[in-house]
């Protein structure tokens, strides 16, 4: 006969093996099979920041590249389009020191994005203000790495392209 302390030993030990099991799966594509290629249109911006809707192109693109499930390649050639429009680009203090100085900023970036099957001429899916931000201090303050607007923009269209990509290829998590 099992003691309560065996079962629960037994039921914990279970427990840890099914969790464990989770880390190894990978996600699944939610792509249509006959989805192999796809074009990245230039990105366009509604803010009055310029080239950030470049850098976000880049990104984005850089991140299918390294993702590898879809060939890259001309919007004539092409299975599917990704399109987007930056509909958001807010850079506001968030701390000041004690001599009102603004010690850290945060940027927030939100896109509009459309991926469409051109093989069969639907939409596959849209998604409206996608966002990502980033906080970056601009003065020394002990601990804190001293960065500018450029680093930040850096770090959330980093930040976007990975988002993109997996909701295009994986779908939501």
């Amino acid at each position: 006969m099992v003691s309560k302390i065996q079962l629960g030993i037994i039921v914990l030990f279970m427990a840890i093996l099914s969790l464990s099991a989770c880390g190894d799966k990978q996600p699944v594509s939610v792509l249509p099979t006959h989805i192999k290629k796809i074009a990245v249109n230039n990105f366009s911006s509604n803010s009055v920041q310029y080239g950030i809707e470049d850098k976000l192109t880049k990104k984005v693109i850089e991140e299918f590249l390294r993702d590898g499930r879809l060939e890259i390649v001309k919007a004539e050639e092409a299975d599917a389009l990704l399109t987007g429009v930056i509909v958001r680009y807010d850079l506001a203090p968030v701390s000041y020191d004690a001599q009102s100085i603004i010690e850290q900023y945060k940027l927030y970036i939100g896109v509009n994005i459309t991926f469409k099957d051109q093989i069969q001429g639907t939409t596959l899916w849209t998604e409206s203000n996608i966002h990502e931000d980033y906080a970056y201090y601009v003065t020394v303050k002990a601990g804190q790495l001293v960065e500018t607007e450029n680093d930040a923009q850096e770090a959330v269209t980093d930040l976007l392209s990975r988002d993109i990509v997996r909701r295009t290829v994986v779908g939501w998590w």
